[in-house]
């Protein structure tokens, strides 16, 4: 009896309740379970879930290769080589039968999964188990296996043939991975007696970044998520890769990708999901933790111990381990490159600001920048608040690509802190940073094709325990519109009316404090939770309503609030406190038709002042 399913894989994106929008859980029988009690059937979620399953059996055998290659113990040894074997003798059949039956038009065609993508994930995998055993008898002495290892090199490049030549989209994040597949594959091969590796297959890898890694080191996609994807596949891909020999410019791309992930984390290692991605993956976290770990013999210092710690934290019982036991991906000693200095920066290229507190207490994302393709959202000059453990509003990336709420909301612009007129979502569109100022941690920027006719700026600057957020719309035909900004937390919150301007609260029934300031009352000074107020430069509301919080579950009711007022143009303005030794008493905030003038009391003689130009 084979120890691994005998049917192909669907789209693992399938694998989602229809009803809560959150990615199903464990099978029982023939029923997939929904964590708030829902009980699924169907041949789309079987399929689906037989796509996560044969990815979590070839990383199986990678753990019980590695575990064996470490301890020698025969049941490791025994486990590995019965998953690879069984596996070659499955995709004898299915390959057999040609491109997969349950790919949808647009899919790029696999044979055991109905994504090529998967299979080239499922293939790097299965091609380091392999590699981890070493020419072993069973497998040098197995048909099935060699013709497997031919069979996939055969399907990994016609894949990338179709998507590069026909689809014309060489810098597709499905490259990095067939070209990833296609080296390990030809490694187990080698590995098992075959031929000696092309150095073709490196310098694809190496191609791929010059055309899909922007000049600040992102992904050119823009998001967290694909990011970290295409930097995995990079550092799967150069698998035994002697690392003094590595080109310049790798290097350089490689340190500026890793990079990008020092400088977004948040205060304890979070890393905001910007765009399309999973707020709060298993998956996605042992993948974050690989990158730490090989990135660890890439480099001596990644500058990622922060969010290495975070990631094993949030995982718990579901690390099997298996990064721990990686040793040797590179041939030679890490190269010795430092990380980016922790602070405020500004990625010119992708478009993100992050600001950073000196002390490390908060972060404040800013969004730019180019749309992102098919991977972006509508939400420019959207503005992403963590800190040291609170997710205060946090971009909320996007459920199961299988659920209709990623695109009917996680990516529209209601779903983001941004500006909305008339109701309507901004369209695919860029913003232009037109002020930066690093040592201040204060920027501008302005997009005037986010929303037809409209011209939106957003000025942030963020120090001393306090940021300041002014946002200024200006309606091109004079006439009046309804402007709304909206406010996304991922915490308590909490809005009361004071006189002309409101004071939110961000967390305060957890203890982690985040206020909005927005212009004038008081604060109880006892109290743990920060306040602050919010200000307009009309007349204007601040209605707190029932909506939807990140999409780890959308289901999950969270309170949001949508700023509005009727006008050809407006101002808000906001100081949010995020300083327990520091309480705001009052905030004025002076609009003219050129700028506003924000005043803030602090504990020199003299009050804090902020112009913005408007």
């Amino acid at each position: 009896m084979s120890s691994v399913p005998q049917q192909p894989g669907g789209w693992w994106h399938d694998y989602v309740c229809p009803t809560h929008g959150i990615e199903l859980g464990a099978r029982d029988g023939d029923e997939f379970l929904c964590d708030h009690g829902c009980r699924l059937t169907g041949d789309k979620v079987e399929a689906a879930w037989l796509a996560l399953e044969h990815q979590a059996l070839a990383r199986a055998a990678r753990v019980a290769a590695r575990r064996y290659a470490l301890h020698g113990d025969t049941a490791d040894r025994e486990r590995a080589v019965e998953l690879v074997l069984d596996y070659s003798a499955l995709y004898v059949q299915i390959s057999a039968g040609g491109w997969s039956d349950k790919s949808e038009s647009w899919m790029l065609q696999g044979k055991l999964f109905a994504q090529a993508l998967s299979e080239a994930q499922w293939a790097v995998g299965f091609a380091d188990g392999i590699i981890t055993l070493g020419p072993i008898h069973e497998l040098r002495e197995s048909t099935d296996l060699s013709r497997t290892l031919d069979g996939l090199g055969e399907t990994l490049a016609e894949s990338r043939r179709i998507l590069v030549e026909d689809r014309d989209d060489q810098r597709s994040n499905y490259t990095a991975w067939l070209d990833a597949a296609a080296r390990l594959v030809a490694l187990a091969s080698h590995t098992l007696g075959g031929p000696a590796v092309a150095p073709q297959f490196a310098a694809v890898v190496f191609d791929h970044m010059q055309l899909a890694v922007r000049s600040d080191g992102w992904e050119w996609e823009a998001s967290t998520y694909y990011h970290v994807f295409v930097l995995r596949a990079y550092l799967l891909g150069l698998r035994g890769i002697e690392l003094a020999e590595l080109p310049a410019d790798v290097v350089v791309t490689l340190r500026r990708m890793v990079d990008v992930l020092v400088s977004i984390a948040a205060p304890d290692g979070f890393l905001p999901a910007l765009h399309d991605g999973p707020y709060d993956r298993v998956a996605m976290h042992r993948e974050v933790l690989e990158i730490c770990t090989l990135g660890a013999q890439l480099f001596s210092d990644t500058g990622l111990t922060t969010v290495q710690s975070w990631v094993v934290e949030r995982l718990g019982a579901d690390h099997d381990g298996l990064e721990w036991m990686l040793d040797g991906w590179f041939v030679g000693a890490p190269l010795d490159r430092a990380p980016v200095v922790v602070g405020s920066r500004a990625f010119e290229d992708a478009g993100y600001v992050v600001l950073r507190d000196s002390r490390n207490r908060m972060v404040g994302i800013l969004d730019a920048g180019p749309h992102g393709g098919a991977h972006g959202h509508f939400d420019k000059l959207a503005l992403y608040l963590y800190g040291d453990g609170p997710k205060w509003q946090p971009a909320p990336a996007v459920p199961p690509y299988g659920h209709a709420l990623r695109r009917s909301y996680y990516a529209r612009t209601i779903a983001h802190p941004t500006v909305r007129v008339d109701g309507a979502d901004q369209v695919e569109a860029s913003a232009e940073i037109t002020e930066w100022d690093a040592a201040a941690s204060r920027v501008t920027a302005v997009t005037t094709t986010a929303i037809e006719g409209v011209r939106l700026s957003r000025t942030v600057q963020l120090a001393d325990g306090l940021l300041v957020d002014v946002v200024h719309v200006v309606c091109d035909d004079g006439e009046p519109h309804e402007i709304s900004l909206g406010l996304r937390p991922a915490v308590d919150f909490s809005v009361v009316v004071a006189g002309d301007s409101w004071r939110s609260t961000w967390g305060a029934a957890s203890g982690a404090g985040l206020t909005g300031a927005h212009a004038k009352p008081t604060l109880s000074r006892g109290q743990a939770g920060l306040t602050g107020w919010h200000r307009a430069s009309g007349n204007a509301t601040l209605e707190l309503a029932a909506g939807r919080g990140p999409s780890d579950d959308p289901s999950r009711l969270q309170h949001v609030g949508d700023w509005s007022m009727t006008a050809s143009a407006a101002t808000f303005v906001s100081v949010y406190s995020f300083d327990p030794e520091f309480s705001l008493d009052t905030v004025e905030a002076d609009f003219s038709d050129t700028a506003v003038r924000i005043t803030i009391p602090t504990a020199a003689p003299d009050s804090s002042l902020i112009e913005v130009g408007l």
